[in-house]
């Protein structure tokens, strides 16, 4: 997440809390512990380590930081105590060894009101409501039975998209790729969520108050670094912002839930209806939560996985011999293929996979992962945090840590040849899916999209870059918000290697 505050807000902040660092210079120094916090940089009163910020995007600035303070660092946001973990060997103690104690979820103002109090999956605080859910969705929402049963969906949509492509590339003229990235994204989610029951223009309203509620959540409020000034969240509006925001989401969903009651399928508001109905959940869910768990699976799904293409096709125009090798790959296990058995090959297409890992070791899309609260005081890499910490795990550092990774900057898709690596969370130097309890549930549901994007794109179209541009002339400068995506919109020239027939 971006930390970056304006410098009128840290004024303001800092103007308006002069009472409270009035009070806590006043207050007796605490006895020391015996085990000490982890190092870290310096940090201001009040704002703390938030103007380290200024510099650069969070994940860059951390790794910075770490090289001087270790992989274990210390660091007041502005009220909030974090600890920053950038070593597997830390990591594993975080997500796996000490998992429990950091199953749980600091609260933000943006979860708070658009995931109606945190009863997402994502934000919710570690306990039976938590393990209710997430049982939920890996058994059955986000199941590989359910990843199948969507097959027709993504098969369609990204069609669908190619067909797109293919007419706005015509003339030669450049194709804004990630803009119809996002459309093809938000579709196959609103399809698999909502079903037939969801018009179009039910859809769009949807799609269209999801994208505000994304710019909400793409940084922290003041409340979020300074909870004793939450009012401030209040007192400028933002807070009254998102709320009716909120209640415009709310109006889009009571329509679809109130059609998906008169007429169920297989959609995933109709499987959480009947769960609803049945009853039989240790803890029992209504139509908040449902509404709650389908926010979450939008935001985090949608533009995860538009922007992970995105990153993955500039990394291809950056490096044509990888280009050809995927794109002879693919050509040749999809010739005379119908497209409708193009998923059922996937399996065969191993160095597109290669590329897709390796895209996402550059170029993760959450590269700090969802910060960790920690439940109780304990040690990480020697030295103590303290209950009630955030913990953040710096994955895009460590995957691109030169201690891990053999020519870490490089784009090499073959480091992954022999499988050992996977994206399950078991190495802790390649994390895109997170790790442990709290570990991303849709990676299947993801990866399955993603993979069919890839690999229709390589096959059905010839790539190349608008005239005069060269490879090394992609810019791959970036913006970390909710997510990490593209400053600019990759925009690439697109022919026609073979045409979709309309009908497919």
């Amino acid at each position: 997440m971006e930390m970056e505050l304006s410098a009128a807000t840290l004024i303001f902040v800092f103007l308006v809390s002069l009472p409270i660092l009035v009070t806590l210079l006043r207050r007796k120094s605490t006895p020391t512990s015996k085990k000490r916090r982890p190092p870290g940089p310096w940090n201001l009163p009040l704002i703390g380590s938030l103007l380290h910020f200024s510099k650069s995007h969070a994940p860059v600035v951390l790794r910075d930081l770490a090289s001087k303070y270790g992989p274990v660092m210390f660091l007041r946001m502005g009220q909030i105590d974090t600890v920053v973990v950038s070593s597997p060997a830390a990591a594993q103690e975080v997500l796996r060894e000490k998992d429990l104690i950091f199953a749980s979820r600091p609260s933000i103002v943006a979860s708070e009101v658009f995931c109606y109090g945190n009863l997402d999956i994502g934000f919710s605080p570690y306990g039976a409501y938590w393990r209710t859910v997430r049982k939920l969705c890996t058994v059955e929402l986000l199941s590989a039975k359910m990843v199948r049963q969507f097959a027709p969906i993504r098969d369609n949509e990204t069609l669908s998209l190619i067909r797109n492509i293919q007419a706005a590339g015509r003339g030669g003229e450049p194709v804004n790729l990630g803009r119809l990235l996002l459309s093809c994204s938000n579709s196959i989610t609103a399809k698999a969520a909502f079903g037939q029951v969801c018009s179009s223009e039910l859809r769009d309203q949807f799609l269209s108050s999801i994208a505000v509620a994304m710019n909400f959540s793409g940084g922290f409020t003041v409340g979020d670094v300074f909870p004793s000034l939450r009012f401030i969240d209040t007192v400028t509006g933002l807070r009254r912002r998102m709320c009716r925001v909120r209640r415009q989401l709310d109006d889009v969903f009571d329509k679809i839930i109130a059609r998906s009651e008169a007429q169920r399928g297989d959609s995933l508001v109709s499987v959480l209806l009947r769960i609803r109905d049945e009853g039989m959940l240790e803890f029992p869910i209504g139509t908040t939560n449902i509404k709650a768990i389908i926010l979450d699976m939008f935001t985090g799904g949608t533009e995860t996985t538009s922007s992970a293409a995105e990153w993955i096709m500039s990394e291809l125009m950056r490096n044509p011999d990888v280009m050809a090798k995927a794109q002879a790959e693919v050509r040749r296990v999809f010739d005379n293929v119908s497209p409708q058995d193009h998923e059922a090959k996937m399996e065969e297409l191993h160095y597109i996979k290669m590329v897709i890992k390796e895209s996402m070791r550059l170029n993760p899309v959450v590269p700090l992962l969802i910060p960790h609260l920690c439940r109780e005081t304990c040690d990480v890499g020697g030295f103590q945090v303290t209950e009630g910490t955030r913990v953040m795990i710096n994955m895009w550092a460590m995957a691109r840590n030169p201690e891990y990774w053999h020519d870490a900057e490089k784009f090499r898709p073959e480091r992954f040849e022999d499988g050992m690596i996977d994206f399950k969370g078991s190495r802790f130097e390649y994390l895109p899916f997170g790790a442990g309890r709290r570990r991303c549930p849709g990676d299947t549901f993801g990866l399955a999209v993603l993979e069919l994007i890839i690999a229709r794109f390589l096959y059905y179209i010839d790539w190349s870059l608008p005239v005069g541009m060269l490879p090394d002339d992609i810019d791959m400068e970036m913006i970390v918000g909710a997510t990490s995506r593209r400053k600019n919109q990759l925009h690439l020239v697109a022919s026609p290697y073979k045409v979709v027939p309309v009908q497919c």
